[in-house]
């Protein structure tokens, strides 16, 4: 019995099936080796929530300071604009600038202090390489140049810190340095400079220097004042050659004192003629001297160099109260009298704490911080 033959009505449909699903089949392998050359897609932009217990590929440093180290992101990605702002990444901010407060405007306020002018210097005899201060043509002299400000028409009450003791510790120093407002001076110690780049530091802030003169104090021999002291019982060329090594110690400065630590010199002041001999020299050479004993007085002489001594000492003791006490005293003498000068031993962190504090709202009270060199007139 024969076959039935095909019906040749479906053959044109049959082969346009065929064709159809040819072409997806195509489509479909073409688009696998796309996927498998470009890779899947970037985290997060498949429309699907992150895996949270996937591995995290930037796993947070456990040494890292940083306080939120799940806000980082991997290099190279940007975060999404909040709707309404540019959606091109913004630039990280620049680092703030640390500027001096000017707390007084006085001549300059806070401008950096000139570096030791070659004219203004002279060899060290005793010390080679070592420089002294003198006085430089034209009556130009250690003392004007290297002096922070004149306070020029200030009519408040003015009041002076002298901070003691930079250099030995250059972490202390850098504190008082950086805490401190310009118009506080600082004492240089002769014994260890540790970080010669703080006198820079100082300079560029507008702090006035002043070199130390050890002297032998009271309570001599037990208080020690180093073995470079001008003492009471050594001879003249021995004292001169002390004073020669403390004057060289470095250069720049506007003046001199004698405080090393709790240490004024007492002994050695109180000889007036030897006294007398170290600030004689002192003016040959152009500078002036801050007396580190409150109402300390000069030496009957005509030729000393201008003379001031501090009103009080204000961390003797190193008490947060009493400071702020002493602080104060200050203002009620710089309200009488017109001025105070006020002597800090050292740079403490409570010490710098507390005159920042004080100083800061000083203008706010009717008075005027202004630098000691400021207030040491000539005799």
């Amino acid at each position: 019995m024969a076959k039935a033959a095909p019906d040749r009505r479906f053959g044109p449909v049959l082969r346009c099936l065929a064709l159809f699903w040819g072409v997806v089949a195509a489509s479909a392998g073409g688009l696998g080796v796309a996927l498998q050359l470009l890779g899947p897609l970037p985290h997060g932009e498949t429309g699907q929530a992150a895996d949270l217990h996937a591995p995290d590929p930037h796993p947070p440093d456990p040494h890292s300071s940083d306080p939120h180290p799940s806000d980082r992101q991997p290099a190279g990605a940007h975060a999404t604009p909040a709707p309404g702002h540019d959606a091109h990444p913004t630039p990280p901010p620049l680092p703030p600038v640390e500027v001096p407060r000017r707390v007084v405007s006085f001549a300059g306020p806070g401008a950096a202090i000139t570096d030791a002018d070659p004219q203004l210097l002279e060899p060290a005899p005793s010390f080679d390489g070592m420089q002294l201060p003198r006085i430089g043509p034209g009556d130009v002299r250690p003392s004007r140049v290297y002096a922070a400000g004149r306070a020029v028409g200030e009519t408040r009450p003015r009041i002076a810190i002298l901070m003691a003791d930079i250099g030995p510790s250059a972490q202390a120093s850098e504190e008082a340095i950086r805490g401190l407002p310009a118009p506080v001076s600082f004492a240089i110690s002769p014994y260890g400079l540790r970080a010669p780049h703080l006198l820079e530091m100082a300079r560029s802030r507008g702090h006035e220097l002043f070199a130390v003169v050890p002297m032998e104090p009271s309570g001599f021999p037990i208080n020690d004042p180093g073995p470079q002291a001008l003492l009471t019982g050594a001879s003249r060329a021995t004292n001169e050659r002390n004073l020669e090594w403390a004057l060289s110690r470095f250069t720049g400065y506007v003046g001199v004192t004698a405080v090393l630590g709790r240490m004024h010199g007492d002994r050695f002041a109180n000889a007036t003629d030897l006294h007398a001999m170290m600030l004689e020299e002192l003016g040959r050479r152009g500078l002036i001297y801050l007396d580190p004993r409150p109402g300390g007085t000069p030496p009957p002489s005509s030729r000393l160099p201008p003379f001031r001594a501090v009103d009080l000492v204000v961390d003797a003791p190193a008490v947060r109260s009493e400071v702020d006490d002493r602080l104060g005293q200050l203002e009620r003498r710089a309200r009488e009298t017109g001025t105070a000068i006020g002597l800090a031993e050292g740079p403490t962190p409570m010490v710098i704490d507390r005159i920042a504090a004080w100083a800061t709202s000083l203008p706010v009270r009717g008075f005027a911080l202004v630098p000691v060199s400021a207030l040491v007139a000539p005799p």
